[in-house]
């Protein structure tokens, strides 16, 4: 399941009706109780009677049922198919679930060359998966027409399952209010308002926008590479480069949202590696065509890989004895060669640390922007819409 476990709310007590005594009221009392309630049912996609919930959450049988009866008004659970005991007469008890299809989510990766845009319900399991890709998305129009394409794909047929948030991940520097500030890749997209656009297309809905390489970051501490790791690098790399980290457990954001942009800086080899990259790419073929030649250790298009992993060396030797993480994980255009690529790293990298660091692809993969994204808009439903904090 996607959603963090976070801590049952569950209260069963008396007010205090003392003058000067500072208590909880019935309706608050009610409300935290149905929210400890729902969350232990989006847990798990299975159905429970009152009393396992009761024994989950601690909880009377008749301050369940009232929970219940509340959640079921709100269209968050509803009760299901009851399931037959052997051996045992009588009525079977009555049994509830989350209603995950009560709403869904999207996230999108918006990148310079391809969009990846992914649709889940209310427990982050994918109903909807569209992928496009393009030479280029730097003209804003070409940009605004492929995402309108991409989400009216993703939309198509919610019905009953209405959209209540998106997220859309994009090559930019995003503040910590949600505001693109600035960025390199594709300016005319800001220029020509493609993000105020796309919030258009969702009038009444949550829109979010954030960094494509902290929303990758995001979804390997939830799903990869991250877990269970305080310190670690993320390395988005191909025709788009770009770096998130984690410190202490917590993705970094920066004052203004620019952590790890070092995109722009000359001595780490980075500006000028992306066209460096695609002059490699022999005539008649294309970047993806050598990467996956690369996986499959043809000799040149390794070759071409290495020479990549060589360019962006120097700043990746910079994040890493800044950051000193535990991992990197690499994720990006060269992810079905990024063994290749890590080893390439490995052998021009850990000879100038003090302390060798893994190097490893990303276990998301390419969908790990968008499953970023998608982490991002459950965390808004979970909390504006659910409750759940």
């Amino acid at each position: 399941m996607i959603f963090r476990n976070v801590e049952a709310m569950a209260v069963d007590v008396t007010v205090s009706t003392n003058p000067g005594v500072v208590g909880t009221t019935p309706g608050v009392l009610r409300q935290m109780n149905s929210r400890a309630i729902l969350d232990a049912l989006l847990r798990e996609d299975v159905s429970r009677t009152v009393s396992e919930l009761s024994r989950t959450v601690g909880l009377s049988r008749p301050t369940v049922e009232a929970a219940l009866a509340d959640l079921v008004d709100e269209g968050w659970v509803t009760e299901a198919e009851a399931i037959a005991t052997p051996n045992k007469a009588g009525r079977r008890a009555k049994r509830f679930t989350a209603d995950a299809s009560a709403g869904s989510v999207l996230g999108v990766d918006l990148g310079l060359h391809g969009i990846v845009g992914v649709r889940a319900d209310l427990r982050g399991v994918t109903l909807a998966r569209v992928e496009e890709r393009y030479a280029d998305l730097a003209d804003a129009e070409q940009a605004w027409a492929s995402v309108q394409d991409v989400v009216r794909r993703l939309t198509a047929g919610t019905g009953s399952s209405p959209v209540l948030a998106a997220t859309f991940g994009v090559p930019a520097v995003v503040d910590r209010t949600g505001a693109i500030d600035y960025t390199v890749a594709v300016p005319e997209w800001v220029e020509r308002r493609v993000p105020g656009r796309i919030q258009d297309l969702f009038p009444g809905v949550a829109t979010f926008f954030d960094n494509d390489a902290k929303l990758a970051a995001t979804a390997e501490a939830m799903w990869g590479g991250f877990r269970g790791v305080q310190d670690g690098l993320y390395l988005v790399m191909g025709r788009q480069i770009g770096a998130a980290y984690v410190i202490d457990g917590s993705l970094a954001r920066g004052a203004r949202g620019a952590a790890g942009e070092m995109g722009g800086l000359a001595t780490t080899g980075w500006p000028a590696a992306p066209a460096r990259l695609e002059a490699r790419i022999p005539s008649g073929t294309d970047l993806e065509s050598v990467v996956v030649a690369a996986g499959q250790r043809a000799a040149e298009a390794v070759d071409v890989v290495r020479a990549f992993a060589a360019d962006v060396a120097p700043g990746i030797v910079q994040l890493v004895t800044t950051i000193d993480p535990e991992v990197v994980v690499v994720g990006g255009e060269v992810l079905p060669a990024a063994e290749v690529f890590c080893a390439a790293l490995d052998e021009i990298v850990t000879p100038q640390l003090r302390h060798p660091v893994a190097f490893t692809p990303s276990t998301v993969g390419r969908d790990a922007v968008a499953r970023g994204a998608l982490a991002r808009s459950l965390s808004h439903v979970r909390s504006a819409h659910m409750g759940l904090g």
